[in-house]
């Protein structure tokens, strides 16, 4: 049960995210083509990272099981985490002037970097302390696989500049969101599996479900 878990886990919440990344991706190309305003292209790419998160949600939820977390409610919560991380990661790229070179700005600069990490778990967190405790532990690793993962959206930078194809540029993201999905999944699998079945293995569907309302 606990490799079938870990399988199940690995390869839908690759999939969703994976999946959910070729959105921003794709949005961000297309607008930075079209040249449109640094305020328009905010706006666009926190509804497109919401989108991200939906399908990150699903595949969570798929990998979890529905007698772990409800499904609706997971996904709504990842989608607002998400769109949150997108209005953190994408302020230093809309604020004009803004200066690294400021101790000011690198103060901010690194407090918004560690709220864009535990977005979307907080968020996921309000719906799972109710269902499961001593939950907490789903916050910190998350947030610390997200950064190791996150970084291979840097990979491609090396190879590309302005004069790239926009179907290479777009096959080089899709690839390094495939690889931050997978890394992100995996560096989660192992306390996914502990909150689904370890304080309650061996109890299923409802009952699991009755257990953990009654702990909350």
């Amino acid at each position: 049960m606990r490799r079938t878990f870990l399988q199940r886990w690995v390869l839908s919440v690759t999939v969703g995210e994976s999946t959910g990344f070729v959105i921003p991706a794709t949005v961000g190309g297309v607008l930075a083509m079209i040249d449109v305003s640094g305020w328009v292209t905010y706006i666009a790419m926190i509804f497109a990272g919401a989108c991200e998160g939906m399908l990150l949600g699903l595949g969570q939820s798929l990998g979890f099981g529905s007698d772990v977390v409800p499904r609706s409610r997971w996904v709504a919560v990842t989608a607002a985490g998400a769109a949150l991380a997108w209005s953190l990661g994408m302020l230093p790229s809309s604020i004009p002037g803004f200066d690294l070179a400021s101790p000011i700005t690198v103060l901010w600069a690194a407090v918004g970097g560690v709220l864009l990490l535990v977005s979307i778990p907080a968020m996921q967190w309000i719906v799972l302390r109710r269902l499961v405790p001593k939950s907490f532990r789903w916050v910190p690793v998350n947030a610390g696989a997200w950064a190791v993962g996150i970084l291979w959206t840097l990979a491609p930078s090396p190879f590309i500049d302005e004069t790239t194809a926009p179907p290479v540029l777009l096959a080089l993201y899709v690839i390094a969101g495939f690889l931050m999905a997978f890394t992100v999944a995996l560096l989660t699998g192992f306390t996914a599996r502990r909150i689904a079945l370890g304080p309650h293995e061996g109890m299923t569907g409802q009952a699991k479900m009755s257990s953990n309302l009654r702990q909350t």
